[in-house]
This record gives structure tokens, C-alpha cells and sequence, in this order.
């Protein structure tokens, strides 16, 4: 229940105050508390449409409301979207980094060995080739750093 001023309710029906206040000495127009009541009013005055500030607002409130909730689903369809290239996106990177790795894994072994066979070569090898040798082993110490 809505209540309004005597000259609030006389500004919304478009009579003046004096035959609001006529209505209520009447016994037409109920008071509540020292203001007229919008039940009232719809009672003595069937055909008057109230549409009060509040009703106003509430309907401008309930506007916004729904253009809220709206921009909401779409900003959560969005996320949604996004969510899923994003999983996309980090399982191909998941996939290309376990390759990385395991060639990394093979050029290490591989690494491994050549520097045994080096270790090998150097000893069998004559003494004009040990310094070349060496100097492979030294740049391959350098790379694996």
C-alpha cells in the first residue's frame, strides 16, 4: 500500500486540493496515517491511472535489472567461449612441450655418447689429432652449458 500526501494525490488524479480534501470529509477518500492511500484512490476513482515516481522507478529499476541479467548471460557465454579456445589452446601446448622434451632427452643421450666415443678416439688416436679432439670436447662442454 501506497501512501501519498493530500497534495501529491490531488497533483497525480489532476483536481486540485480542496476537493481532495472535500473527497476525505466525505467519506470517498480513506486516510491512512494523514495520507491517502492508492487503494483509496483506485476505489473512488476507478477510471484515474496512478502511476506514481515509485511506480516509475520501480519499472525503470526492473529495466535495468533485466538489461543487467541480460549482459550477464551474454558476458558468461563469452567467458564460456573463451574457457573452452583457452583449454584448446593449452592442450596443443601441452602436447608440442612433451615433443620438446623428449627430444631433449634423445639430443642428451646422444650428447652423452659422442662424449664417451671422443674419450675413445682421443685414446687411440695420434697425438697431431689429440688437440683438435680436444678442442671438440671443449665446445661441446661450452654448448651443453
Amino acid at each position: 500500500m501506497v501512501k501519498l500526501s493530500v497534495s501529491k494525490a490531488a497533483k497525480l488524479l489532476g483536481i486540485s486540493r480542496f476537493e481532495i480534501q472535500h473527497q476525505i470529509n466525505c467519506g470517498k477518500l480513506h486516510t491512512h496515517e494523514g495520507y491517502v492511500t492508492t487503494d483509496s484512490i483506485r476505489l473512488a476513482y476507478p477510471k484515474s491511472s496512478l502511476k506514481t515516481e515509485q511506480d516509475e522507478r520501480i519499472k525503470k529499476l526492473n529495466k535495468i535489472k533485466e538489461e543487467a541479467n541480460y549482459r550477464n548471460g551474454v558476458n558468461n557465454s563469452i567467458h564460456s567461449e573463451n574457457e573452452s579456445a583457452l583449454i584448446s589452446v593449452v592442450a596443443s601446448l601441452k602436447t608440442k612441450l612433451y615433443r620438446e622434451e623428449h627430444k631433449n632427452k634423445h639430443y642428451e643421450m646422444v650428447l652423452q655418447e659422442l662424449t664417451v666415443r671422443l674419450e675413445e678416439l682421443k685414446k687411440c688416436c695420434h697425438s697431431q689429432d689429440k688437440d683438435q679432439l680436444y678442442q671438440i670436447q671443449v665446445w661441446m662442454e661450452e654448448q651443453s652449458h
